[in-house]
């Protein structure tokens, strides 16, 4: 992978976190900012005698997360 790439996803990233806690802080007084779905599998165990493991995934995007991307991604183009 890149670097520029690498740091696109950082920085996609952390707009997607910096988006969900502002989001989360701001719901009292905008509550559509909260409004989101997920999408993911539950825990799935294996075990195999002498090796036991638990696989699982979960992503949930938020209206503020999506906001918070879409800026990351204009603040990169400017810096970049």
């Amino acid at each position: 992978m890149k670097k520029g790439n690498l740091v696109l996803v950082l920085v996609i990233l952390a707009g997607s976190i910096f988006g969900k806690i502002i989001g989360g802080a701001l719901s009292k007084y905008i509550p559509i900012l909260n409004y989101g779905e997920s999408i993911g599998f539950g825990p799935a165990f294996i075990d195999l005698n002498i090796l036991s493991f638990t696989l699982g995934f979960k992503a949930s995007m938020t209206v503020a997360g999506i906001i918070g991307i879409i800026t990351a991604i204009f603040v990169y183009r400017k810096i970049r």
